[in-house]
C-alpha cells in the first residue's frame, strides 16, 4: 500500500511540474481530474466516464467563450488517475472569472461533485473561489472533512460511485442510441419520398398515381412523425417487461396519436400509416435489442415474430371497427394468404425486407465510403424495384385486382434483371408508364424500403 501512495503522490507531483510548466509562458491552466477514493485510481468504467466529462468540460468552456489551446492539451492516465490539462488563451478573462465558470459546470453537472475542475493562474497559484465542497457521500459537511477525519468506509465509497457511474454511462449511451435511430428513421422516410424517379410514387418531381398528395406533403408528414421517433425508441430502450407482447398497447397509443397527427399535418391525406407501423415496431425492437446487446438481423426479425404473432388472425380474423369491414379485411377474406398485406408481412418477420431488399442495399452500400445522393438513389432504386417484384401490397390487391397485381410485380422483376444494363433505362420507363396508365401506386413497398433502409442503417452502426 506505501509504494501505491507513492505513486500517487508521485503522479500529482508531475502534474503541479506540468501545471508550472504552462504558467511560465504567463498562462493560465484548466485541469480535469476525478475523485476516486482508495486505489485503484481508474478502469475501464471511470475511463470512459472520465471521456464523456472531459467532452462535457469542453462544450462547457466553448459555449461560455473560454478558447483553450488543444494543441498543448495533455491527456494522462496515471497512479493518480485520470487527468487532462490545457492552457487558455487568456488575453480578455482572468482565471478568477474562469473559475466561477468551471465552478457552474461541477454543479450543473449530474455527477459533479466527483470532478475536480481546477484553475492555475499565469503566475503558477492556484485559483480558489473558497466554497467547500459537500461530501459526495453525506451531503452533510465539507468533503475536505470527511475525508480528514475518514468518516466514511472506502469499500462503500467506491461502491457507490461504481454504481452511479455505471447509472450515468447507461443513461449516456441510451440517449446516443435513441438519438441515432431516430435520426436513421427521419432519414429513410426522407430518402424513400426523395428516390426520384419512381413508379407510381410521389417523388421530387412528381405526384405519381396521387391527385391528393405530392413532395411536400410527404416533406411536411415526415418532420411530424419525426418527434415521436425517440419516444418509441426510449421506450423500447427501457422497456423490461418479462413478455414482449405487454408493449403491444403502448406502441399502438403512440402509433395512433402519430397517426392522428399525419392527418391534421396532411389535411386527411394518408401519407405514411404503413411506414409508421413498421418504423413504429421496428424503432422498439432495435432498441431494446441495442439495449441488451448488439444488433442482429436474426434477433431482429425472432422479436419481430414474437411481438406479433397471431397478429393477422387477431386484426384481420376480427371485426374491430364495428360492422363495416377494413379494405385489409375485406382483402384477406377474398385472397387469403396473399392479401395479409402489411401485417402478414410483419408477423412472419418482415421475409420482403430480409430476403430480398437488405441484400441489394448491402451490395449497394457496404463499400461505400462516402453518402451521395447518386449511390443512394442507385442503391434504393434497385431496392425498390425487387420490393415490388415480391411484394403482395394489398392495397393494390384490393383496388385493381390479382391480375394487376401479378403483372405490376413482372414488370418490376424485369427491370430488376437489366439494372445496370444499357436497357434499363427502357424497362424502368415501362415500369413508370404501367402504374400511370393503371393508376397503380405501390405505397406498401415504398414503406418496406424505408424500413428496410432504417434496418441497414442500424445494423451498420450497432451489429
Amino acid at each position: 500500500m506505501e509504494n501505491v501512495i507513492k505513486e500517487i503522490l508521485e503522479a500529482k507531483e508531475m502534474r503541479s511540474k506540468e501545471r508550472l510548466k504552462i504558467s511560465e509562458g504567463g498562462d493560465i491552466s484548466i485541469s480535469l481530474s476525478i475523485n476516486i477514493p482508495g486505489a485503484p485510481k481508474s478502469d475501464n468504467q471511470i475511463k470512459l466516464f472520465f471521456a464523456e466529462c472531459l467532452s462535457d468540460l469542453k462544450r462547457f468552456l466553448l459555449s461560455h467563450r473560454i478558447v483553450i489551446d488543444v494543441k498543448r492539451e495533455v491527456v494522462q492516465s496515471d497512479a493518480a488517475g485520470d487527468f487532462y490539462l490545457v492552457p487558455v488563451h487568456s488575453e480578455d478573462i482572468f482565471a478568477e472569472e474562469i473559475k466561477e465558470i468551471t465552478e457552474l459546470f461541477e454543479m450543473e453537472h449530474s455527477l459533479g461533485r466527483l470532478l475536480d475542475v481546477d484553475i492555475t493562474d499565469g503566475n503558477g497559484n492556484p485559483v480558489s473561489s473558497g466554497k467547500a465542497k459537500n461530501c459526495y457521500f453525506c451531503e452533510q459537511h465539507p468533503a475536505v472533512y470527511c475525508m480528514r477525519k475518514q468518516t466514511h468506509d472506502y469499500s462503500e465509497m467506491r461502491s457507490i460511485i461504481e454504481k452511479d457511474v455505471i447509472n450515468f454511462l447507461s443513461e449516456r449511451r441510451k440517449n446516443r442510441v435513441c438519438k441515432d435511430l431516430s435520426v436513421f428513421a427521419l432519414k429513410a422516410l426522407l430518402h424513400e419520398v426523395s428516390l426520384s424517379p419512381k413508379p407510381g410514387l410521389v417523388d421530387r418531381f412528381s405526384n405519381g398515381s396521387h391527385s391528393d398528395m405530392d413532395y411536400t406533403t410527404f416533406l411536411n408528414s415526415s418532420a411530424v412523425l419525426s418527434v415521436y421517433f425517440r419516444e418509441i425508441a426510449e421506450f423500447g430502450f427501457s422497456f423490461s417487461f418479462a413478455h414482449i407482447k405487454d408493449a403491444l398497447p403502448k406502441l399502438r397509443q403512440i402509433g395512433l396519436q402519430m397517426e392522428e397527427d399525419m392527418f391534421s399535418e396532411t389535411r386527411g391525406v394518408n401519407t405514411h400509416k404503413g411506414a409508421i407501423f413498421l418504423l413504429g415496431f421496428s424503432l422498439f425492437v432495435s432498441a431494446n435489442q441495442i439495449k441488451n446487446h448488439n444488433f442482429s438481423y436474426l434477433s431482429f426479425v425472432n422479436q419481430i415474430k414474437e411481438l406479433n404473432g397471431s397478429l393477422v388472425e387477431n386484426e384481420l380474423g376480427k371485426k374491430l371497427y364495428g360492422s363495416k369491414k377494413t379494405h385489409g379485411e375485406e382483402c384477406f377474406e377474398k385472397f387469403g394468404a396473399k392479401g395479409k398485406g402489411i401485417r402478414g408481412e410483419i408477423q412472419s418477420g418482415l421475409p420482403c425486407v430480409f430476403n430480398y431488399a437488405i441484400p441489394v442495399l448491402s451490395s449497394h452500400f457496404d463499400l461505400m465510403e462516402t453518402e451521395t445522393d447518386a449511390a443512394i438513389q442507385e442503391g434504393l432504386t434497385q431496392t425498390l424495384l425487387i420490393l415490388i417484384a415480391y411484394n403482395n401490397d394489398s392495397n393494390i390487391l384490393y383496388r385493381k385486382g390479382e391480375k394487376v397485381l401479378d403483372e405490376l410485380k413482372a414488370v418490376s422483376q424485369q427491370a430488376f434483371n437489366v439494372f445496370g444494363t444499357n436497357t434499363f433505362d427502357a424497362k424502368y420507363k415501362q415500369l413508370i408508364e404501367y402504374c400511370s396508365e393503371n393508376q397503380i401506386s405501390p405505397g406498401g413497398s415504398a414503406d418496406l424500403l424505408a424500413v428496410a433502409y432504417f434496418i441497414y442503417m442500424v445494423n451498420e452502426k450497432y451489429n
